[in-house]
């Protein structure tokens, strides 16, 4: 049926010169295909563009997986109502559909008694956006975590890690089913206005045109240029995007985790996480580096600042077991001297344009907020 449908697809488009789709979305991230999911459950007729030959291939694929619960971001902010609600749909949906993850709890622990206030803070944030948590004094971490310098820490129950490719996979097999259709190595170039909705035009080698009743940019580290692209769009409403790189590098050998280990920045380390894949192997990171450009090559000299940090919790680790892994890029909307700005989704009630919602600005917490994220976009188009 599946090849029949996408035949189906082929014929219009010779026939017609162009399709009309009720939902065009750019980008195929989680963020992206979640919406996908949700319109086409809805019985609406979408297309995802994405521009590289799989899903995924940006934030999405080179992030720490991690499934966060909601304890550090403004109690009123987008941030904050998706990840709390993301966090609980999420579980629910890997159980469903057997995507590997595991509720394995998160440790925030201050390493020096400095800290020991702004893990406070940071605990009473958290108690207000009501999120179950516990703090814990350095003798009961002492008691967990014997290897470990920790004079403070928080403990986060809720908190856990995903295997984000079969969460992409599960995701792009639900828009299957519901007749959506994901059209990879296919480049956003263009929307114009029409009466009602968009014409856009697209090139996937050669270039050919789409109507589409509504335009949803989710596009990440692209969002800003595709932005830009879309006719109507004033460019008070677009947020410039900052590249803000980060380097993970994986422990290959015995360690003392069994759960997530966040520790505060301070002036003598910058916090790097222990984070967890699906088979146990530990990797530290990311770290943070403002950089002009999309590039993902891997800065190797950067171990020792990697091995500093890290002592600052965990002095006996091995630095010959250090190995480079991967880097991501988050989509930052703010400047580098200024506090982080909240999700930014906004629609024809902010930028007065019907049919168009325009996102921006999905990093961390954008996976454990994912579908969450879905289902409003899709109720806003429905309402």
């Amino acid at each position: 049926f599946e090849e029949n449908y996408y035949g189906r697809i082929i014929i219009w488009a010779l026939l017609l010169g162009s399709i009309l789709f009720d939902v065009t979305i750019v980008g195929g991230g989680v963020v992206g295909l979640s919406i996908a999911k949700f319109c086409s459950e809805q019985g609406l007729s979408v297309v995802v563009l994405e521009q590289e030959s799989r899903a995924g291939e940006g934030i999405s694929s080179r992030n720490s997986g991690v499934i966060h619960a909601g304890i550090y971001y403004p109690k009123d902010s987008l941030k904050t109502k998706f990840c709390i609600s993301g966090n609980k749909i999420l579980y629910e949906y890997a159980k469903h559909k057997r995507i590997n993850h595991k509720k394995i709890g998160k440790y925030i622990i201050a390493s020096c008694n400095d800290d020991i206030e702004e893990l406070q803070k940071i605990y009473q944030k958290g108690i207000e956006n009501s999120v179950p948590l516990d703090f814990l004094s350095s003798k009961t971490t002492k008691e967990i975590y014997p290897e470990l310098i920790i004079k403070a820490a928080i403990y986060s129950p809720y908190s856990g890690i995903i295997d984000v490719p079969e969460l992409i996979s599960a995701l792009e097999g639900d828009i299957q089913h519901s007749h959506g259709l994901i059209s990879y190595k296919t480049k956003f170039v263009s929307a114009s206005k029409k009466k009602s909705g968009f014409n856009i035009l697209c090139n996937d080698g050669d270039e050919f045109s789409i109507d589409t009743r509504y335009l949803i940019n989710a596009s990440g580290l692209y969002s800003d240029v595709i932005s830009k692209k879309i006719d109507v769009l004033d460019d008070r409403y677009i947020k410039p995007v900052k590249y803000a790189k980060g380097h993970y590098f994986k422990y290959i050998g015995k360690h003392p985790f069994n759960n997530l280990i966040y520790p505060l920045a301070n002036q003598y380390s910058s916090g790097l996480h222990v984070g967890f894949d699906l088979s146990g192997q530990i990797r530290f990171g990311p770290d943070i580096s403002w950089v002009e450009e999309i590039d993902f090559t891997f800065d190797e000299s950067l171990k020792d600042n990697f091995l500093n940090s890290i002592k600052s919790y965990w002095p006996e680790i091995d630095s010959s077991k250090l190995h480079p892994d991967y880097v991501g890029i988050r989509p930052k909307i703010q400047n580098h001297n200024e506090k982080m700005r909240d999700f930014s989704i906004i629609d024809n009630t902010v930028h007065g344009i019907e049919g168009l919602i325009n996102i921006q600005g999905i990093e961390s917490p954008g996976v454990t907020s994912c579908l969450s994220i879905g289902e409003y976009v899709t109720n806003l188009i429905k309402s």
